[in-house]
C-alpha cells in the first residue's frame, strides 16, 4: 500500500526524515518497502501565463510565446503546441530544468528565435489525463482557476501538481488488514512515535424526507439479517473530482476517474 506524507498528516504529526520514518515503521512491524521523496522529481518549474502568442517568423508549425513568470521582466519560450492562446496558464520549464521524466531543460534556439526553456505537457509530467480531464493529451498542460487554488504566476509548479509530498510504500502483510487505509497507518504510525491520533467521525448530511419513498426493504430472515441500512442519492452529476482528491488518489496508485468512482475509492482508502 502507498502513502502519502501529506495525507498523513491529516491525522497525526510526524516530523521524522523519510528514512527515519521508514526505519520505525518497520521496526514495529510495518514493513516499509520502499519510500519516494516527490519533491525531487522536478527543478525550476514554475505556474506561467502566456501574454502573448504569435506564429514563429520562419516556421509555420511553431509558436513564440512571450511568458509571464513573475520576474521583473517576462521571457520568450518556442513552442509546437498548437492549444495554447492569450492568458492560459501552464507550467514553464525555465533555463537548467529537470522534468519528472528525467529530462533536463536548457535554453536554445528553434529556427532563429531564442527559447528560454519549455513549456510542458502531461507526458513530460509524468501524467495522464484522467489527471487532469480537461487537458488536450497531445497539448501544452493549462491550468482551470480552481487546478491553481490561489497560486500565482512565478510559483514553484510542485505545490501545484501536488509534488510537495513523499511516498511511502508498504509490504501489508495477511496478519494486518487493519493497515489496509491510511487511517490504519496513521494510528500504527502515532502509535510508533507516541504523537496524538486525530481521527474525525464522519458525517453524512442528508436533506430530509423518508428513505421508504423510493424504496421497499424485505428482510427475509432477521437473525442472518439484524440490521439493513440505505440511503438515496439524488441530482448527482458525473464530473471530474477535485484536484486534491485525485493528486491524492494518484499517489496511491489508484488512477482517477470521475466523482462517482473517486469518492468510493477514496473513502475505502482512507478508511479501509
Amino acid at each position: 500500500m502507498k502513502l502519502s506524507r501529506k495525507w498523513l498528516a491529516d491525522f497525526t504529526t510526524i516530523t521524522a526524515s523519510d528514512k527515519e520514518y521508514a526505519d520505525r515503521l518497520t521496526i514495529t512491524g510495518s514493513k516499509v518497502e520502499g519510500t519516494e521523496d516527490l519533491s525531487t522529481t522536478a527543478k525550476n518549474i514554475v505556474l506561467g501565463r502566456v501574454a502573448e502568442i504569435a506564429r514563429h517568423p520562419d516556421a509555420d508549425t511553431l509558436w513564440v510565446c512571450t511568458m509571464d513568470i513573475g520576474q521583473e521582466e517576462p521571457t520568450v519560450i518556442v513552442t509546437g503546441a498548437q492549444n495554447l492562446k492569450a492568458g492560459d496558464f501552464c507550467p514553464v520549464a525555465l533555463h537548467r530544468s529537470k522534468l519528472p521524466n528525467g529530462t533536463e531543460i536548457t535554453k536554445g534556439k528553434l529556427r532563429g528565435v531564442a527559447s528560454n526553456g519549455m513549456l510542458c505537457s502531461l507526458d513530460e509530467l509524468l501524467l495522464e489525463q484522467n489527471d487532469y480531464p480537461h487537458a488536450e493529451e497531445e497539448g501544452i498542460l493549462t491550468f482551470l482557476p480552481e487546478e491553481m487554488d490561489g497560486y500565482v504566476v512565478g510559483d514553484d509548479i510542485r505545490p501545484i501538481l501536488g509534488l510537495d509530498d513523499q511516498v511511502v510504500e508498504f509490504e501489508i502483510t495477511s496478519n494486518r488488514p487493519d493497515c489496509l487505509s491510511v487511517v490504519g497507518l496513521a494510528r500504527e504510525s502515532a502509535a510508533s512515535f507516541d504523537t496524538v491520533l486525530t481521527v474525525p467521525e464522519p458525517v453524512v448530511k442528508g436533506s430530509g424526507g423518508d428513505v421508504m419513498e423510493h424504496l421497499d426493504v424485505e428482510i427475509w430472515d432477521a437473525d442472518l439479517c439484524r440490521r439493513f441500512s440505505a440511503r438515496v442519492v439524488q441530482n448527482v452529476k458525473i464530473a471530474p473530482s477535485p484536484v486534491w482528491m485525485r493528486q491524492r488518489l494518484r499517489k496511491a496508485g489508484v488512477r482517477p476517474i470521475n466523482n462517482i468512482v473517486d469518492i468510493t475509492n477514496y473513502v475505502m482508502l482512507e478508511y479501509g
